[in-house]
């Protein structure tokens, strides 16, 4: 009897123990999850406002005369066109439920903004060559706005890598087997990472 009761103590230490360990974990999975889906919901705000941020520098760029007319009228019209659309359409996944019961994006608005977000990479691109750069770079206000737009241009590469490396690890972590088991991701759409040319070197040699 004594051996019983030994026993049953045993496994029932075993028992909470276990139920500990795994509370513990899933408690630590779904902080990570909701830092991450944080994380990705920053970048994204960050993203946009450098689009924004971009379209705005390019417009300054483009009344440098050593541009010339054709380029600058190119870029103006790409930038213009940019700015137009709303930055925010950047997916739509419907993850960001911070303004409230909002409808997750249109596709077609969100597929409009990355393609003109695409638009105005391979402009600048094209536009800006080693010989327009070194002419821009011998003269002020135009090196300054040209700096100032290689900096934001960086900047949104390094934003929109950091958006999706996160996308990839949510989707990494919501594949296992004790998020699934546990619903630790709750009612949270999985993210999409973000997809649109954000190389802006000339021949595509990017930074």
């Amino acid at each position: 009897m004594i051996y019983l009761q030994t026993h049953l103590v045993v496994i029932a230490v075993v028992v909470v123990v276990l139920a500990a360990v795994v509370a513990y974990l899933c408690v630590m999975g779904a902080r990570r999850l909701d830092r991450l889906h944080q994380r990705i919901l920053a970048n994204r705000d960050a993203l946009s406002r450098l689009l924004v941020r971009r379209a705005s520098e390019t417009l300054l760029l483009a009344r440098e005369d050593a541009l010339g007319a054709r380029a600058g009228t190119c870029l103006t019209e790409v930038a213009n066109a940019s700015v137009a659309d709303s930055a925010d359409q950047l997916s739509c996944d419907g993850l960001d439920r911070r303004s409230g019961a909002a409808p997750a994006s249109d596709p077609v608005d969100v597929r409009r903004c990355l393609e003109k977000a695409s638009a105005l990479s391979r402009a600048i691109r094209d536009a800006l060559d080693d010989d327009t750069r070194r002419q821009l770079a011998a003269r002020e206000p135009a090196r300054a706005r040209l700096e100032a737009l290689d900096a934001t241009c960086y900047r949104i590469q390094l934003a929109r890598s950091a958006h999706n490396t996160d996308v990839t690890q949510v989707r990494s972590l919501r594949g296992t087997a004790l998020v699934r088991v546990f619903h630790l991701a709750g009612h949270a759409p999985e993210p999409e990472p973000i997809d649109f040319d954000d190389d802006t070197r000339y021949d595509g040699r990017g930074y």
